[in-house]
């Protein structure tokens, strides 16, 4: 097979990480294929050596940090310089993955899975790192590949030689403090925190194409916590004070505005705050609990869910009870299923947005009053708050304003800049509408 022969061609390699090249990982591991372009893709496992790096043993929990740091710096030196170009598929288009700027080191996620980046197989370990290089070749022998691979090696060892220490203890350094501030949250009666100077936006591409894995928009409005919403101000384990929006334990907090405004997307940076992010990326310090779900519509087959936190009664084609339902569930159902399990579970925060819900679930009308036999989240909210338990819910709303004033706090988002929502006022004002649209409607009788 062509990859024994590029191996045999490589005795001499000094960084071939033989300890892996085992008939288990044969195939998977390290490979030799031919591409549908007719370059031959290879991939096979290095170890580069580096005593600087047994400086990061003091900062050992954010080790991953300094490893990914150590790859973009490689990726850099490809897009910018146009060097290591095996490793860039020479920038043919079906190899985007293989070069592509990479911003996440943990995600819990298994998204971008062809984009190289911290696991188990690159790493750093005391004065090591450890890199699983992916590369594309236009030569079609063994021997011109491992001559191709011996100068790669060369040229990386050096390369990576010369990479600041500073620039890698201080990926670290970023990378605990992230985790240090999430460690944080329980004893700061917080779910999430905002920190100020944030920068949600994302830019999507060909092969990061989820917010979770998406880089930094050029044009990124700043988040700032609005002053009436108390920001605070928590001191890091390296040096650092971040200030920002807390959002609490039990809270319903709320995320209005008019559309295109950012609503979504900080939603999404706040769930994406589960993730460590290297310096740059704009999310570093959106800190997000892992106890954490979202609910949305959808639809899906019930073999006994509970979902008699909403409905009272069942609507026909569907067997069983409110508390075991059996059948196939409509968008309000599922999304019911989706909460009321999050409740039970006791998870921390449960994310909603109005674009992907089923609405009649959020806020009753008449109508749904009538027929549905359907308790509603607002409802819910007004009557019987505590079987909520112990879950904070941060709610995108747009339209509907029910569910806006019945929030413990509010933001609103205007030119994609977060401002204080008064939610006090917001009632009063609310309250005077539904009036004046109550009298409106008993006038169509007159007509």
């Amino acid at each position: 097979m062509l990859i024994d022969e590029i191996i045999n061609n490589l005795k001499e390699n000094e960084f071939l990480n033989s300890s892996l090249l085992t008939k288990s990982n044969k195939n998977r591991v390290y490979y030799a294929v031919r591409q549908p372009d007719g370059n031959i893709k290879v991939v096979l496992p290095f170890i580069f050596k580096n005593e600087n790096f047994l400086k990061l043993s003091e900062y050992i929990d954010g080790i991953e940090g300094s490893t990914q740091r150590v790859i973009e710096e490689i990726k850099k030196e490809i897009i910018k310089k146009k060097r290591f170009l095996p490793l860039a598929g020479y920038f043919g288009r079906i190899y985007k993955a293989l070069y592509e700027p990479l911003t996440v080191v943990n995600c819990d996620l298994n998204l971008g899975y062809d984009l190289w980046r911290v696991d188990n197989y690159n790493y750093i370990e005391k004065d090591k790192i450890y890199l699983l290089l992916r590369m594309i070749f236009k030569e079609k022998d063994a021997k011109s590949i491992a001559n191709q691979i011996n100068n790669l090696c060369i040229e990386l060892n050096e390369f990576i030689k010369n990479i600041p220490i500073n620039l890698l203890i201080e990926e670290a350094k970023n990378i605990i403090n992230q985790k240090y501030l999430r460690n944080l949250l329980d004893n700061l009666n917080l779910v999430c925190f905002i920190g100020n100077n944030s920068k949600p936006a994302r830019k999507y591409t060909e092969v990061r194409k989820h917010y979770r894995i998406a880089g930094p928009k050029e044009v990124n409005i700043p988040f700032e916590c609005p002053e009436e919403l108390e920001p605070i101000e928590i001191e890091l384990k390296y040096g650092k004070r971040v200030k920002g929006l807390g959002i609490k334990k039990k809270e319903i907090f709320i995320i209005t505005g008019r559309n295109a405004q950012g609503k979504t997307t900080l939603l999404q940076a706040i769930e994406s705050g589960m993730d460590d992010h290297l310096i740059g990326d704009g999310r570093e310090y959106i800190i997000t609990t892992k106890s954490l779900s979202k609910a949305s519509t959808g639809s899906m087959e019930m073999c006994g869910q509970d979902i008699s936190l909403f409905f009272q009664k069942l609507p026909p084609g569907l067997k069983g009870s409110p508390k075991s339902v059996y059948g196939t569930a409509s968008g309000s159902m599922y999304m019911a299923y989706q909460i009321q399990r999050a409740i039970k579970n006791k998870i921390k925060v449960i994310l909603i947005d109005e674009d992907n819900s089923a609405v009649n679930l959020l806020v009753s009308g008449v109508l749904s009053k009538w027929f549905e036999g359907v308790k509603s989240l607002s409802e819910i909210i007004m009557e019987d708050r505590e079987k909520l338990g112990d879950s904070s819910f941060i709610i995108v709303t747009s339209s509907l304003d029910l569910l806006t004033a019945l929030g413990d706090r509010a933001i609103y988002l205007e030119n994609h800049k977060a401002h204080y929502l008064d939610l006090d006022y917001f009632r009063e004002v609310l309250g005077k509408f539904y009036l004046e649209l109550a009298a409106k409607i008993f006038n169509l009788k007159n007509r």
